[in-house]
């Protein structure tokens, strides 16, 4: 068997689980990261090295009819809102154009990995896992079961729970403990159109919370105390004019943070434009940005032994940015910059 090639990448490092920004190299044979030196190498590339993101909370299945009216949440995502109604008479071509050419933005942006809410029962499992073969994502599959049913399908990562507000509360505790006895991942939205779902979804035990963008001080208090992860979605809370997760306040009491993406009809899956927002307007800590659309979202989808940092023994799941492009000239400190201001024009290689 011939040995793997060997890849070199050299420049500027964002190294390990704290993100330093180190001059050096990395080594990558059989797409594992095998060596980091301090040295100058003749390198395959050259710019500044850093892990690709992991997408914690998106729904692709929505990515056929983009930027709809501006509305009320509820008429935007509830039961009997616009994406619902829209999924339902779509051609199913249709929409697995759109999920396909929306999982080839997020892979060229720089994304390895995300957790989708996948409606449409065991039909829109199978259309996402057809829409993302050949692409270089992996994807943490959260289902939903078909009316009247508790279980969801085998090949999911997890259950995916929208509002506890929206479902018999008997259901879904019969759907959560199906999940749980095939030890699959529980997530939940809540917190979203305002914080009277919360305690029924804490009650469930989750493995995350997705937005809590109206939870007060109490809840919060609550969710850290249990220890429960959340991801948060800004720019979509913007689009639906909800309010915007007290992200600062979360951290503060420790709880894990990642980011997602949400509705694609909303906003693009592109996690640049995620971190630029969080970064400029609710957090300015850019290493802790950088490591919510990261690691954080690694730990959140159990990858976080394989990718989100830079580190000897993970998966080469990285991107070089060119810091001479047009845009990243004359950055004075790199990890700033890649939060504040990178955009996928400026991704040299992914791998």
């Amino acid at each position: 068997m011939p040995k793997a090639r060997e890849i070199l990448l050299q420049g500027t490092i964002i190294y390990g689980d704290d993100f330093t920004p180190l001059d050096g190299y990395i080594c990558i044979r059989g797409g594992i990261i095998r060596e980091f030196g301090s040295e100058h190498v003749d390198a395959d590339y050259e710019g500044i090295v850093c892990p690709r993101f992991v997408n914690a909370h998106v729904h692709v299945g929505d990515s056929a009819f983009k930027d709809p009216p501006f509305l009320p949440l509820s008429k935007l995502v509830g039961p009997d809102g616009l994406k619902a109604r829209n999924l339902a008479q779509m051609p199913h071509a249709v929409l697995l154009e759109g999920m396909r050419r929306s999982l080839q933005l997020m892979a060229a942006s720089g994304t390895c990995a995300f957790a989708d809410f996948r409606e449409g029962g065991a039909e829109g499992v199978s259309m996402l896992q057809e829409a993302v073969l050949g692409l270089p994502l992996i994807a943490r599959v959260l289902g939903r079961p078909g009316t009247g049913q508790i279980n969801i399908p085998d090949s999911c990562w997890g259950l995916g729970i929208s509002s506890t507000r929206d479902h018999d509360p008997d259901h879904i505790r019969a759907t959560v403990a199906a999940a749980r006895q095939r030890s699959m991942a529980v997530g939940v939205h809540a917190g979203e159109a305002g914080n009277d779902d919360i305690g029924a979804a804490l009650a469930l035990h989750p493995d995350f919370l997705v937005h809590m963008n109206r939870a007060e001080e109490a809840d919060l208090r609550d969710v850290a105390q249990a220890g429960i992860p959340i991801v948060v979605c800004p720019r979509s809370n913007l689009v639906t004019g909800v309010g915007l997760p007290n992200v600062k306040r979360m951290l503060e009491l420790g709880i894990t943070i990642a980011v997602g993406t949400d509705n694609v009809m909303m906003n693009s899956p592109d996690v640049f434009e995620e971190m630029h927002f969080i970064s400029k307007a609710l957090l300015h800590d850019d290493r802790q940005v950088f490591k919510m659309c990261t690691l954080n979202g690694a730990k959140m989808t159990g990858l976080d032994q394989r990718l989100g940092s830079i580190r000897e023994g993970k998966e080469a799941k990285v991107m070089v940015i060119d810091k001479k492009s047009d845009n990243m000239w004359g950055a004075m400190a790199p990890l700033s910059s890649i939060v504040r201001r990178a955009v996928r024009s400026d991704i040299i290689a992914i791998f």
